[in-house]
């Protein structure tokens, strides 16, 4: 561990100095970042430990989270436009601001070998380096990773049971006037993998969608439903975690 620390802290003081610059080498078969140089981009620092190809590899930063249900990641995902293979060091710089509630030192590296917003489809770094006071998180990777997107996540729990911050409107008066026209979910972007049903009295599923939006008015098959009280389930996790409760629709 004391090399590993030792490593990144050596490649962040390379960085640092402002003189470093990637060294390049475009031939035949591409561009190529070379072996042991300190590659630096939006936050996001490599150094790989061989030749790395970069041909047609493009790095996009977005100020986005993934959604765990017990974890959290920074505002920060680091999106590749195709899967890279990638050996040696690699670390990611954040601002406080992009902590997202999350303790700073308990960050570890979080990646997947494909774009997703799902974190079942995320690798966990828990032996990661984090270094609170210069603000990056970091590992060496002695072996190849392939990735996709990388973040940061805190592997503390916040404490508060998952689900609990989201509040439904329990009526929704769809009359056109711009007020709860519509039912809203208050943080349902939270957790974007979602599925919504909702059952009238009878049992009779009214509607259905997956990934809910805070878009339903009361309709049902093009057609508006009457006014009752109508049940409504939400799904998270592949249908192991859900919040249920009822829905009254008003037209005045």
């Amino acid at each position: 561990m004391k090399k590993l620390i030792i490593s990144i802290f050596i490649g962040f003081s390379l960085f640092a100095g402002g003189d470093v610059k990637a060294q390049l080498n475009i031939g035949a078969e591409g561009m190529f970042v070379l072996e042991g140089t300190v590659f630096h981009t939006e936050g996001l620092t490599l150094v790989p430990s061989k030749d790395w190809g970069m041909n047609n590899l493009s790095i996009n930063k977005q100020l986005q989270t993934v959604i765990w249900p017990k974890f959290n990641s920074i505002q920060r995902v680091y999106r590749f436009s195709r899967a890279a293979n990638f050996q040696g060091e690699l670390a990611l710089n954040y601002e406080n601001v992009e902590l997202n509630g999350n303790d700073a030192k308990n960050l570890v590296l979080a990646y997947s070998k494909a774009t997703s917003n799902n974190y079942k489809d995320f690798t966990l770094i828990k032996e990661s380096v984090v270094d609170p006071l210069a603000r990056y998180v970091g590992q060496l990777f002695t072996d190849p990773i392939t990735f996709s997107d990388l973040t940061a996540v805190s592997m503390e729990s916040s404490g508060v049971a998952p689900y609990t911050e989201l509040l439904a409107n329990n009526m929704i008066t769809p009359n056109g006037d711009g007020v709860n026209d519509t039912w809203i979910v208050k943080n349902i972007h939270l957790y974007p993998n979602n599925e919504l049903k909702i059952y009238d009295r009878d049992g009779r599923l009214v509607f259905d969608m997956i990934g809910y939006d805070n878009t339903w008015g009361g309709m049902f098959n093009g057609s508006p439903l009457s006014e009752d009280s109508y049940y409504y389930v939400l799904y998270f996790d592949s249908g192991k975690a859900k919040k249920a409760g009822f829905i009254s629709i008003v037209r005045e």
